[in-house]
């Protein structure tokens, strides 16, 4: 399988637009969004292209406001995804014992009092959150977890021997030994430069891209 991944479209639906056609262009079998879409055109394009999906922040807060139909489906969303051997979020692998749906974290924020940010976390902030990232990882079976929530694309490498480092490469031929960790960046609102980004994941070639789109010309 050839996987498109993206996150963060936050409403922008000409760059969403511009995503998908990039992903069809590059053979992505199947498209995976990780939450923190906006806006009903945005998510009834995901829709038409069959993506799977789990849920961000922005849903938990929105989905009551969209229409009735769109209301139904955002409301069903996972917040994790297992497929192959790739784990895809929105922020961290991890919830609150008993919080499963958008409608039980939206119950669970008002009760405690709780900022959003104590379900979703950026996981780049603290290396001891990264860690843990890892150990939840490695413990469910997978071998890559990409997330989004971060607006910034970074490819991380668990090693043998217990190494983590940053890899520097946009290309990344994954390597059965080790375990990765994939910030797939933002396709509405990138906070490291580009204009959208997302990321592709070969299963059969082994291989993690990140892909950078630039402005189309005016």
């Amino acid at each position: 399988m050839r996987y498109a991944i993206l996150s963060d479209v936050h409403g922008r639906l000409h760059k969403l637009e511009a995503v998908l056609a990039d992903a069809r262009t590059r053979n992505a079998g199947q498209i995976l969004s990780l939450g923190d879409v906006g806006g009903e055109e945005c998510l009834r394009l995901l829709r038409d292209a069959c993506a799977e999906v789990v849920f961000g922040n922005y849903e938990v807060s929105g989905w009551r406001s969209l229409e009735a139909g769109l209301r139904a489906w955002v409301r069903d969303w996972p917040a994790m995804l297992a497929l192959d051997d790739l784990i895809a979020v929105h922020a961290v692998p991890w919830l609150p014992e008993g919080l499963r749906t958008v409608t039980d974290l939206g119950r669970w924020l008002k009760r405690t009092g709780h900022s959003w940010r104590a379900l979703f976390p950026y996981v780049t902030e603290d290396e001891e959150l990264l860690w843990r990232v890892l150990v939840e990882l490695e413990i469910a079976g997978g071998r890559i977890l990409f997330h989004g929530h971060t607006h910034r694309q970074a490819i991380w490498a668990w090693e043998p021997f217990g190494r983590l480092r940053r890899l520097p490469a946009s290309i990344t031929d994954v390597k059965s030994d080790h375990h990765y960790v994939v910030g797939v960046g933002s396709v509405g609102l990138p906070e490291d430069g580009c204009w959208a980004a997302y990321a592709l994941y070969d299963t059969a070639a082994a291989r993690v891209e990140l892909v950078r789109l630039a402005a189309p010309p005016l």
